[in-house]
């Protein structure tokens, strides 16, 4: 599945479980003019969680999503997992280089 909308979070990067996963979550909420709009927390695992670097608040983004429901002590829970993050607005990512690639400079 595809959601759609613009971050309007980004937590830090958080080492969780014993085996010291690599977790980042973000939101999206969804562009519309209605007054109540749909927004999901994601979560990015591992190698995926380089996949935000190159976003901030305000982007507009899609996302390939993954859901899991896990049980624990009888209880179930639900989590969201992104495998892929395109930027929407047509910029290019914050982090690109406007140098060129072979610019001969001695320094």
């Amino acid at each position: 599945m595809e959601f759609e909308g613009i971050i309007t979070m980004i937590w830090s990067e958080e080492t969780v479980w014993q085996n010291n996963s690599r977790k980042v979550t973000f939101v999206i909420e969804e562009e519309t003019d209605r007054e109540f709009k749909w927004s999901i927390a994601i979560d990015l695992w591992n190698d995926k969680a380089d996949l935000i670097k190159d976003f901030k608040q305000g982007d507009k983004v899609k996302a390939g999503l993954n859901f899991r429901a896990r049980e624990y002590n009888g209880r179930r829970f639900n989590g969201v997992s992104a495998w892929r993050l395109e930027r929407l607005d047509g910029s290019a990512p914050s982090s690109a280089s406007t140098a060129p690639a072979d610019d001969d400079l001695p320094f």
